[in-house]
């Protein structure tokens, strides 16, 4: 008697806790995440998946620097300078001592490539398929992402499920806990048969917490695929009951693997580092061409030594030299009393001096450097067609995998089905014996067990084939969320 007030007792706990808990958690409201939001928010906080992206911001730099490159370069450079001493006049190119002056000297020079076997140009486009193929990783990225996390999310809604069915076992049982002692201690029935059903409990409840651990562990799976911190008002919201029927396929698997390889980012990734290899192979041969290249220029320079007369000036003769026979030779000029620096505008133009030119090297031999590299980037351009061609027996592998495993899911699925009735109807009958008396202990509970591992057979069998039609509507083309 005190065996069922125990019981009792703890039934009254139990059911006070559950109030206490329902209480609590009307207050704090649960945040429910749908599929769709599940893998929206593991799109937008995956690392890898952002750095993908920030790689690829910096190949569009690339790729835009690379058509810049088309276009001259141009430079200007200004100076200023300040000499003491010992120097040489700009303007009469005679060197003078002890003299204090400043000078300024301004530039702009631009150059331009006019041909050098095309390599900028394949620069550009060899930047532009790597764009073209970052992006399509980043697509490849994050469908794989998307999977991981469906298949996180079928694997919480398994073990939620399988949680229920042990819970509401475990009370089943322990209401025949209870009726087998009642029996017992009024003598209608024997120790053992009792003992037998509370061991069995022993062993649902210990089912119940290895159950409760395997949610909280598919749980855990999937906040760290989305990158958010566990929390027990985290929970996700039951799928509508559309996505739970599965239909079957009408398309065989080598028609799914010729529409999909179409548009398979990892094949069509694959194609652009192909093409990335062989323009990168016309550089190679470009390195053999002639480069010819445009430059020009403006100069000009000031100079405080650049003085002129004020004035009217006395007409002066200074000697230049002499002839061949030795006589001096003079030349006149004015000798002014004052002197001024000649404006910057007269001298700027005045020393203003222009240039273009063009200049062709043409490579002749540089230590055999650029046929080693030709050399390199011809086995570059042959392992890129392999693994394109491996890429494509991949995505065929996964496709006729994913068709197969799809097929598979649909029988088992059958099978669990057809197993799971019978177990159930066998379990009914067996319980309806056993109450009666007419079934014993160890047949009972062998029954009950076997019904319910139909039970998580089925359950299993139901989440696999629904992510399997995920995995298979994903190479058709249809959307995870749908």
């Amino acid at each position: 008697m005190n065996n069922c007030l125990s019981v009792i007792r703890r039934k009254i706990v139990f059911i006070l806790l559950i109030t206490i808990i329902g209480q609590a958690s009307a207050q704090v409201p649960v945040r429910l995440y749908s599929l769709k939001e599940c893998i929206e928010t593991a799109l937008n906080n995956n690392i890898n998946l952002r750095q993908r992206e920030l790689n690829l911001q910096t190949g569009k730099a690339d790729a835009f620097q690379s058509k810049m490159a088309l276009l001259p370069s141009v430079n200007g450079s200004v100076t200023n300078n300040y000499n003491t001493g010992f120097a040489i006049n700009p303007i009469t190119n005679t060197t003078q001592r002890d003299v204090t002056f400043r000078s300024n000297n301004f530039s702009l020079n631009g150059s331009m490539v006019l041909f050098n076997g095309f390599q900028t140009t394949n620069n550009a486009r060899l930047q532009e398929a790597n764009v073209k193929a970052s992006e399509l990783d980043v697509v490849t990225a994050k469908n794989n992402l998307s999977l991981q996390v469906a298949n996180a999310f079928m694997n919480v809604l398994l073990n939620t499920e399988i949680l229920q069915a042990r819970i509401l076992q475990a009370g089943a049982t322990a209401e025949q806990v209870k009726r087998q002692q009642q029996m017992y201690e009024l003598g209608s029935l024997n120790k053992v048969r009792y003992l037998q059903i509370k061991a069995q409990l022993a062993n649902e409840e210990s089912q119940l917490v290895i159950a409760r651990t395997q949610l909280d562990q598919s749980y855990l799976t999937l906040w760290q695929l989305m990158n958010i911190a566990p929390d027990t008002l985290n929970k996700i919201q039951a799928p509508p009951l559309t996505m739970n029927q599965v239909s079957g396929e009408i398309k065989t698997a080598e028609e799914i693997y010729r529409d999909f390889l179409a548009r398979s980012p990892e094949v069509q990734a694959a194609k652009a580092r192909k093409q990335s290899a062989h323009i990168s192979y016309l550089m190679a041969l470009g390195s053999r061409s002639p480069r010819l290249v445009m430059s020009g220029g403006f100069n000009s320079f000031f100079t405080t030594q650049a003085t002129r007369g004020v004035g009217a000036g006395n007409p002066q003769l200074r000697q230049i030299g002499i002839d061949s026979f030795g006589v001096p030779v003079y030349s006149p000029f004015l000798q002014f009393s004052e002197t001024e620096v000649v404006p910057f505008n007269e001298q700027f133009d005045r020393n203003l001096g222009k240039s273009l030119g063009f200049t062709l090297s043409i490579p002749i031999f540089n230590g055999w450097q650029v046929n080693t590299n030709i050399q390199r980037q011809r086995i570059n351009q042959m392992s890129a067609g392999l693994t394109m061609t491996q890429t494509e027996l991949d995505v065929y592998r996964n496709v006729n995998q994913a068709y197969l495993d799809f097929q598979s899911a649909i029988k088992r699925y059958d099978a669990s089905l057809i197993g799971y009735d019978a177990n159930k109807e066998a379990y009914l009958l067996a319980q309806q014996q056993f109450e009666l008396g007419a079934l014993n202990t160890a047949d009972f509970l062998n029954t009950k067990n076997q019904y319910l591992q139909a039970e998580t057979t089925l359950l299993q069998a139901k989440y696999e084939l629904m992510f399997r039609r995920k995995v298979l509507d994903f190479y058709l083309g249809k959307s995870l969320i749908e």
